[in-house]
């Protein structure tokens, strides 16, 4: 085996575009040896990888994520702690663990679940020509009142880009108005219009 300083040498001498038998020259060795080196990939030393570590409690995740399950359709007072988990699991289960051993696994558990629901999020797309139209609400100055008025606007999540516009109310016929402005204001309509609600 060579010294590191030895095999860094074989590596930038070789980037520098130096042939093999004249990085073995340089730096003393066997051309098997600048072959064996180049063709190794990363030599930084590897971190430790730790095994999995089993808990006593995994046995009875599926039980508690079934609890778990039922309490989206309880009222928020009458779901499960960890503390009643732990108690439910000791009373009815006869499980030999501590209640900060269940608090800690069960933490996990709603950890592991929020994740994975947030990657099961779509993104977006949308096409070309696509756009949003909606009403809004805010207060104005008018004439130096505050008073508070419907805006519409049009989007186009496409571009990210968004237009609005004050109206006194929002009925057809400011809609139609508002729709008419931005079209023209674009110069063109669009193939696929949603209103939302």
């Amino acid at each position: 085996m060579i010294s590191m300083s030895k095999v860094n040498d074989i590596r930038r001498l070789r980037r520098e575009g130096e042939t093999v038998a004249a990085i073995a020259r340089k730096v003393g060795v066997s051309r098997d040896t600048v072959y064996r080196y180049l063709s190794l990939g990363d030599l930084s030393p590897k971190a430790p990888v730790r095994g999995v570590r089993r808990s006593r409690l995994d046995p009875y995740r599926p039980l508690i994520e079934h609890w778990l399950d039922e309490d989206r359709e309880s009222w928020r007072k009458q779901r499960h702690t960890a503390h009643r988990i732990w108690v439910r699991l000791t009373e009815e289960e006869h499980v030999q663990v501590s209640e900060a051993r269940v608090r800690q696994y069960v933490r996990m558990v709603r950890d592991e679940r929020r994740a994975a629901a947030h990657e099961q999020m779509l993104d977006l797309e949308w096409a070309p020509g696509t756009a949003q139209a909606d009403f809004g609400e805010a207060d104005f100055y008018l004439h130096g009142t505050r008073t508070r008025l419907s805006y519409f606007v049009l989007s186009f999540p496409f571009s990210n880009v968004g237009l609005a516009q004050v109206y006194p109310s929002e009925n057809a016929e400011c809609v139609c108005q508002a729709l008419r402005d931005v079209f023209e204001f674009v110069g063109g309509v669009n193939a696929n219009l949603s209103f939302t609600t």
